[in-house]
């Protein structure tokens, strides 16, 4: 204790932030082929999970559709591999980050102007736009099949599972920390502040739309981000990427873990991606098992886990210490 109170506030998260990057940069030393893949994917999802919160957690405004960006990022990569025969992860990346932040800027547009009755059904109607779409372009989409994703190169390497792995890791400990730095900004104050009560916002001269109309754009780029690390993980995109059930899953992983609290996403991506792993490898009923066990996670902890966490320390420690005193 005495160590971390001659840490000077300031460097808590530098300091939180490299050792959470070195456990990451180590893990692979340590576990096998399947633990790699594992965490990989529920880093993917702590990195749409954190862009979803943005607009979810931070703004106040609920996403059906945000399958559809996390789809973006992975076709916008798939296809440009196997139809264009691009395989320059640089190029990739940043074709995806481009893409993402043109249809949301355009689509979260549209929605925010009906904000008040029709932003969710909105979102959700945008996402089975891009879902039919994926089904009807045969030629292009590969329908229902999908497409298969060769590995693409990055820097003239390989990028294999593990070299992928090191990729996700570094981006997601980049992103956090982003998302930390706009989240304590004057920028994310803001946002929060329309959450609590847009209409005081407004009339204390906040542009209420223009935020939450930005507040959407990076949410949809944090989306795609993940959808361009999705695609060559599983060598694979198919329609499913769009569809409202994936959307959902993004906002349970953002419930699990606290969607009022930073890390929440983040602890919630874990606990999905492993959970659901393990409960495929048992039982075919695997969705309504899933169902069952985020349905007793919520009913346990209603304000999410790390939610939870800090209202019954605060109250059973903090508010104890006050009285006291």
């Amino acid at each position: 204790m005495h160590i971390l109170r001659s840490i000077p506030k300031e460097y808590y998260i530098p300091i939180s932030l490299g050792l959470l990057f070195l456990f990451l940069i180590s893990f692979p030393l340590i576990a096998s082929r399947y633990l790699i893949f594992l965490l990989s994917l529920a880093l993917i999802y702590a990195i749409w999970a954190l862009g979803y919160n943005f607009l979810f957690g931070y703004t106040g405004l609920l996403s059906f559709g945000h399958a559809a960006y996390l789809g973006v990022g992975a076709y916008t990569v798939g296809l440009l591999i196997a139809r264009v025969g691009i395989k320059s992860f640089e190029i990739l990346f940043l074709a995806a980050v481009l893409t993402s932040l043109g249809i949301s800027a355009l689509i979260g547009y549209l929605c925010v102007k009906y904000t008040e009755v029709y932003f969710a059904l909105l979102t959700l109607a945008f996402g089975e736009f891009f879902y039919a779409l994926a089904f009807k372009l045969y030629d292009i989409t590969g329908g229902s099949d999908g497409v298969s994703v060769p590995y693409p190169y990055l820097f003239g390497y390989l990028m294999d599972t593990k070299l992928l792995y090191y990729v996700v890791a570094v981006l997601f400990v980049i992103l956090l920390y982003f998302a930390w730095k706009v989240v304590n900004s004057p920028f994310g104050k803001t946002l929060q502040a329309i959450r609590e009560d847009p209409v005081k916002a407004e009339f204390v001269g906040i542009h209420v739309k223009r935020y939450q109309w930005y507040s959407f754009i990076l949410s949809g780029v944090y989306s795609g981000i993940a959808g361009a690390l999705y695609a060559p993980l599983f060598a694979h995109i198919y329609p499913d990427l769009f569809h409202w059930t994936t959307s959902g899953e993004v906002l349970f992983v953002t419930l699990i873990g606290g969607h009022r609290m930073f890390l929440g996403p983040v602890l919630g991506a874990i606990i999905y991606a492993f959970l659901r792993s393990y409960i495929t490898a048992y039982t075919i009923y695997w969705p309504f098992v899933l169902g069952l066990s985020v349905a007793v996670i919520a009913l346990i902890f209603p304000n999410g886990i790390i939610g939870s966490a800090y209202s019954f320390i605060k109250e059973r420690y903090f508010s104890k210490t006050v009285v006291s005193k």
